[in-house]
C-alpha cells in the first residue's frame, strides 16, 4: 500500500506497527514522488537488490537507492549488503532514475536521486531543527535563506551547498532592534527586554507595512513570522493638557548608578516614551535666582545604545527666561514632547568634555545641565 507522505511522521518512525520479532525487520521507503511505504524484511542482512524487490521496485537495476542513517545520506548499490538488525525502522529513498545529484550540507557531500530536493525534506535527513535557517550559496550569488515552500534545484551549474545558521526573528521596539530565538513572542517580555517598564501605563499596537496598527496587550503573543510587521509601537497614556501627572511613570530602566544617584540627590524623575523616543526628565526642577520661573522640567534625550551612544544637550518646560530680559543663546528651537512644547537648550560637549562612554552617564550630564542653567545668571 502506498500514502501520501507525511514528513514529521515519517521523522518520527512507525508507531502505528508493532516492533519486529527476531524473524523480520521494519523498513520505511519513500520513492521520491511523494508517497511512503512500510514493509517487513525476513533477512537482518539484506542487499540493496533485496530491498528494492520487497517494495516492488523492479527491475532493480533501474532504480537508485539511498538510506538515511545517522551520518545523512549514502547510496546503496544492488548488491551491497546493509546490516539491518539493530531493531530500528530502517529509512530508504528509491528513484527511477539513471543518474545521481549531488548537493553538500555543512560541507558534507551527499547524494540525491532527483533534481531537486524541498526544505522539509533537507530538514527531516540531517535533523535541522527550526531554530536554525537552511541557507542555500551559489557561487557568484547573494546567500538565501530557505523557506518551507522552497525547493532546491540539483540541475543548476556548480555543487548546490547548503549551510545552517542560528535563525532569529527580529522586532523594533521604540527604535530598539531586538532579536529571539522564537518567532513567538509575549508583549511584556519584548518590552522588558527592550529595557522598558512593562507596567507603565501606555498603549502598545503592532505596525504593519502599509496596514493599519493592530492593538494589542501585556499578555498577548506576537507572531514575528508574520509578514510585514514593521515594529511595536508604545504611547503613554498618561499624558493630559500640559500639566505633570500624579504619579511619576517609569516607562523604561536607567542604570542602576544613574537611579542610585537621583534618589541619592531628592529629585523627582521619569521616564516615558513618546513615538519612538525615550525621554527622562526631572520634574520640578528648581532654578537658580535669576529667571523669572522658579521651576521648571528638564528632559534628557535617551538613545537606545546609551551609554554607547551619548547624551546631548537638554529641554526645558516652561520655557525659560531670564529675569533681565535677556535672551538665553541657542534656546530658540522648539521640540514636542507628549504634546507639550519643551524649549531646546543646545549645550554640546567638545573637547576635553567630549563624550567617554566609560565614564560619562546621566550623572556627568546632569551636572552639564546644573553648570549651563547656573551660567546664564552668574550663579
Amino acid at each position: 500500500m502506498a500514502a501520501e507522505i507525511d514528513i514529521e511522521d515519517w521523522a518520527r518512525g512507525d508507531a502505528d506497527i508493532p516492533l519486529p520479532n527476531a524473524a523480520s525487520f521494519k523498513v520505511r521507503l519513500w520513492d521520491g514522488d511523494g508517497f511512503d511505504e512500510k514493509r517487513r524484511i525476513e533477512d537482518a542482512t539484506p542487499t540493496g537488490a533485496q530491498v528494492l524487490a520487497a517494495f516492488d521496485r523492479r527491475p532493480v537495476n533501474e532504480f537508485v537507492l539511498l538510506i538515511l542513517d545517522k551520518d545523512g545520506v549514502c547510496q546503496i548499490e544492488p548488491d551491497e549488503v546493509i546490516d539491518i538488525s539493530d531493531r530500528r525502522a530502517e529509512r530508504f529513498f528509491a528513484f527511477r532514475t539513471d543518474r545521481v545529484w549531488h548537493a553538500a550540507y555543512n560541507d558534507q557531500r551527499f547524494p540525491w536521486g532527483a533534481p531537486k530536493i524541498a526544505e522539509p525534506l533537507l530538514r527531516l535527513i540531517f535533523s535541522t531543527p527550526q531554530n536554525k535557517n537552511l541557507v542555500l550559496t551559489r557561487s557568484g550569488e547573494k546567500d538565501r535563506i530557505l523557506t518551507p515552500d522552497d525547493i532546491v534545484n540539483l540541475d543548476d551549474p556548480g555543487l548546490e551547498r547548503i549551510f545552517t545558521q542560528k535563525r532569529s526573528w527580529k522586532l523594533l521596539v521604540q527604535g530598539i532592534l531586538l532579536s529571539f530565538d522564537s518567532p513567538l513572542v509575549v508583549v511584556r517580555d519584548a518590552l522588558v527586554k527592550a529595557g522598558i517598564d512593562p507596567d507603565s501605563g501606555w498603549t502598545a499596537a503592532l505596525k504593519f507595512v502599509g496596514l493599519p496598527r493592530e492593538a494589542v496587550k501585556l499578555t498577548d503573543t506576537i507572531d514575528l513570522s508574520r509578514k510585514g510587521i514593521e515594529k511595536l509601537w508604545l504611547r503613554p497614556d498618561h499624558v493630559n493638557n500640559g500639566e505633570a501627572p500624579s504619579g511619576l511613570h517609569r516607562a523604561f530602566r536607567l542604570r542602576d548608578e544613574d537611579e542610585t544617584y537621583l534618589r541619592e540627590r531628592g529629585e523627582q524623575w521619569e521616564n516615558i516614551i513618546d513615538g519612538a523616543q525615550r525621554w527622562f526628565i526631572i520634574r520640578n526642577y528648581t532654578l537658580p535666582d535669576g529667571y523669572r520661573q522658579k521651576n521648571t522640567d528638564i528632559a534628557v534625550l535617551i538613545p537606545p545604545t546609551y551609554p554607547a551612544a551619548a547624551l546631548d544637550m537638554f529641554f526645558c518646560a516652561p520655557h525659560l527666561q531670564l529675569g533681565s530680559g535677556r535672551e538665553i543663546p541657542q534656546t530658540q528651537v522648539k521640540q514636542d514632547i507628549c504634546g507639550i512644547s519643551f524649549q531646546r537648550w543646545s549645550r554640546h560637549r567638545h573637547g576635553a568634555t567630549t563624550w567617554n562612554p566609560s565614564v560619562d552617564n546621566l550623572i556627568t550630564h546632569i551636572a552639564i545641565i546644573d553648570e549651563a542653567i547656573a551660567r546664564e545668571v552668574g550663579a
